[in-house]
């Protein structure tokens, strides 16, 4: 009890430190910024589980600083992958042209990077002290010490007393673990390890894909005003109204902000063709226009004798209240001789939905720019129209460096080629899912959803790279057996994170503003999808293709110190296969062992070479350890970047 409260309040501490620590470098609070502590809360859950599940894990040492140790070493990596992927996620948002993007993904960025710190420190320091309140056999409210259920039931204790009082330190999983904890663990190797599930799981998902692929090429674009406020406010019934019994229409001003010799023939001309080739657009109303210049000249105060006469009845134009309207359409100078700058209007066609609108406002500055007269065209609604330009490759480009990042931080962390093509591709399946899957509830890609996704990924990224972690550390002899111990050790913290953070979320639904109830749509697409791609498809795909176990030649060092006849003898044995196998196993081994005075001697000049063994290595996991390729793969990438 005590150990959720301390993980709980690490991930508020982290989001009251991110706050204030972005308030103190100037970043402005925008109202996006208040989903953030649902997110974070939802990532130092997960952090907090897997380190629960580490610790479960660990019970099989003796002392409390052995259990700490272990827990970290199993955990300590899978929560530094999501930690690090995420805060990259983040920092690559970070980079946008919206304000509102760029200082949300600042805030959580920051918020994740103090979530991980506090994981790191003072809930492993929590852990430590419970641990050691466990080992002294501590009551865990009272901390008084306390004797076995066994001993108390032969002192004549009462039943309550002994289900109160009694207990001892677990000694193994099962004992540490609830029935909750083992329902994960006992269920879903049952599903993803049955040939007809697998393939009933793999057809699913070939549906899955089908359908969210559709909505991606499908995928509108666009933010309606009415989203941007609460149901109950009055501006919501205005644009609602304004929208359902009006037209869809934005009128469009060309400036000319130079100085023309405006009484001649030729510069009318020219303003007039400029209307006219607005007008003759699909984009544009064929019939409205508002121009200060042709109502100028067929009033009885047009003068186009001179351009002093032409200015002279312009002003008494305009101060005519007829004619008032158009007052602020022209500049005229000090010396009222001289037209400086003027404007004219048309009108947009009635349009469909804001995609449109931004590509009327793309094409006015097309007709601006082919005009035969300095001008541009401006409205101002093009500020909202500007994000339903950008959106989609400020978007895409935001995910796919984040992605990027999911790639790199995997290779470093989780250094098998084969579990990182898994982690990818998962992940952005994850992706093109949430991408896809917003079609049908009709969500738009905007730049709120736009920050969804980005944040997609960090949760995308978490439940992919805890299981295939799993799988790489896990020591079963078969693919059947290590995807089993992998759901041991991350099905569990995997399910129970995601559960508790669509709970968490599912209050959004009820919520008045639009940017809240769409967080909740697309969190629960992010963890239902996730969890899905973590505990059913991973697995089945590992099952079958996942990399072999690696047995190392000659391990240095033992577990247990009384296997090391054993230990001796299968060296032997290993050796003898390896020469079976061909002197070809014998040189990969040399390689491997040293593979800085490999790459640097053959990398420049033989780099066919190189790449052909770093693929044969792959293959060679029977003759090779895990130690070992991870060394090889490491310091040769290292090396690479830096011959670059």
């Amino acid at each position: 009890m005590w150990l959720g409260f301390a993980g709980i309040l690490a991930a508020g501490l982290a989001i009251v430190a991110s706050f204030g620590f972005c308030a103190a470098i100037g970043v402005d609070f925008v109202s996006i910024v208040g989903v953030v502590p649902f997110l974070i809360i939802g990532i130092g859950i997960d952090d907090m589980f897997i380190l629960l599940s580490g610790l479960s894990e660990a019970q099989k040492q003796a002392t409390a600083e052995d259990k700490m140790a272990e827990t970290l070493r199993i955990s300590g990596v899978g929560i530094t992958i999501t930690s690090l992927t995420d805060l990259i996620a983040f920092m690559a948002g970070a980079g946008s042209s919206f304000i509102a993007v760029r200082n949300f993904c600042i805030y959580t960025g920051v918020a994740v990077l103090f979530c991980y710190i506090n994981n790191v420190t003072f809930f492993a320091a929590c852990l430590a002290i419970n641990e050691q309140r466990v080992e002294e056999n501590r009551h865990f409210m009272t901390c008084r010490r306390i004797k076995s259920k066994e001993e108390l039931r032969q002192e004549g204790k009462s039943k309550q007393y002994v289900v109160c009082c009694g207990g001892h330190a677990p000694k193994s999983r099962h004992e540490a673990e609830s029935l909750v904890d083992r329902l994960p663990r006992w269920l879903i190797p049952k599903i993803v390890l049955k040939l007809p599930l697998k393939i009933l799981i793999i057809f699913l998902f070939m549906g899955y894909l089908a359908a969210a692929i559709y909505g991606c090429v499908n995928l509108k674009q666009g933010l309606l005003f009415t989203q941007l406020v609460s149901d109950d406010s009055y501006f919501w019934k205005y644009s609602d109204w304004s929208e359902k019994y009006f037209k869809r229409q934005t009128a469009v001003s060309f400036v000319i902000p130079s100085t023309y010799d405006y009484s001649s023939t030729s510069t009318q001309t020219v303003v007039q063709n400029l209307i006219s080739s607005a007008q003759s657009d699909t984009y544009f109303d064929s019939s409205w226009e508002v121009s200060w210049l042709k109502t100028y000249s067929a009033s009885s105060y047009y003068d186009d004798s001179t351009e002093s006469a032409f200015v002279t009845g312009l002003s008494t134009f305009v101060a005519d209240q007829q004619y008032a309207m158009f007052e602020n359409d022209v500049i005229i100078d000090s010396t009222n001789q001289k037209i400086t700058a003027s404007r004219v209007y048309v009108l947009s066609a009635d349009l469909a939905d804001s995609q449109e609108e931004g590509k009327m406002m793309l094409k006015s500055r097309d007709i601006a720019s082919a005009a035969a007269i300095d001008c541009f065209a401006f409205s101002s609604a093009f500020v909202a129209f500007e994000q339903f330009v950008l959106i989609l490759g400020q978007t895409l480009q935001s995910v796919g460096i984040a992605l990027a990042a999911v790639f790199v931080v995997t290779c470093i962390f989780m250094p098998h080629p084969i579990l990182i093509l898994f982690v990818t591709i998962a992940v952005t399946m994850i992706m093109i899912g949430v991408f896809g899957y917003i079609l049908y509830i009709d969500v738009a890609l905007s730049a709120i959803t736009m920050i969804h996704l980005i944040m997609s990924i960090g949760f995308s990224v978490d439940f992919t790279a805890h299981i295939c972690h799993g799988y790489m550390i896990s020591e079963g002899e078969t693919r059947a057996v290590r995807v089993k111990q992998a759901i041991e050790k991350t099905g569990a913290p995997i399910f129970h994170g995601a559960v508790s953070s669509l709970l968490g979320v599912l209050i959004l639904f009820g919520a008045k503003s639009y940017i809240f109830r769409t967080f909740a749509s697309v969190m629960s697409f992010v963890l239902l999808f996730g969890i899905a791609h973590a505990l059913l498809l991973l697995p089945v795909i590992l099952s079958w293709i996942g990399p072999s176990r690696v047995i190392a030649v000659g391990e240095e060092l033992s577990k247990d110190k009384t296997e090391n006849v054993a230990d001796n003898k299968m060296e032997e044995k290993q050796k003898q296969d390896l020469h079976s196998n061909g002197i070809e196993n014998l040189l990969l081994m040399t390689i491997l062992r040293n593979p800085k005075s490999f790459f640097f001697s053959y990398i420049e000049t033989e780099p066919f070479l190189c790449a052909l063994i770093f693929v044969y290595g792959c293959q060679m996991e029977d003759a090779c350890s895990s130690r070992l390729l991870t060394r090889f793969y490491t310091q040769g990438f290292l090396i690479v970047c830096y011959l670059l």
